[in-house]
């Protein structure tokens, strides 16, 4: 990752968030949805975050997510993936991503599930259990356009300072 004074940062779940029910397939998987995809376009859009991505899509490799990421056009830069601790344990596993990269400003996690450390609560985005929203999927599931706006505030609370 490039050194700079000012990051933030989009801890990415894929299932659940952009992937619910699957919009067909390629030659890296189910396809994400649409509007999902244009919600995480408007958090990139309006706080310049990179992305590193915490699903267990990472297994595949930050390569081939980085191509895959190219390949099907989506929106912002993957520039990591979280390590593998322990399964169940992302909280865990985002905060020794965290503790490797002290210079990061400002984060959000956005996932379906809630393993989460107690002091990540405030920079966690659910995107489960939301059938409250308009845009969901499923029975409450995806990022929405209300968990999107959550992830803006977010990333750019107390922001004064230039993207990156």
């Amino acid at each position: 990752m490039k050194d700079t004074k000012y990051k933030k940062i989009i801890f990415l779940d894929i299932d659940g968030v952009l992937n619910v029910i699957p919009q067909g397939r390629d030659k890296f998987g189910s396809i994400f949805h649409q509007h999902f995809v244009d919600n995480l376009k408007s958090i990139i859009d309006n706080t310049g975050a990179k992305i590193v991505i915490s699903s267990t899509w990472r297994f595949d490799g930050l390569v081939q997510m980085q191509k895959m990421w190219k390949h099907r056009n989506l929106p912002g830069e993957i520039i990591d993936i979280t390590p593998h601790i322990a399964i169940c344990e992302r909280g865990k596993e985002i905060d020794a991503w965290l503790n490797a990269h002290k210079d990061i400003t400002h984060y959000v996690i956005l996932d379906d599930d809630t393993d989460m450390l107690d002091d990540q609560w405030n920079n966690f985005v659910q995107t489960s259990e939301n059938s409250e929203h308009e845009d969901y999927v499923d029975i409450g599931y995806g990022l929405t356009k209300i968990c999107a706006e959550k992830a803006i505030e977010i990333l750019n609370d107390g922001d004064d300072t230039d993207l990156w």
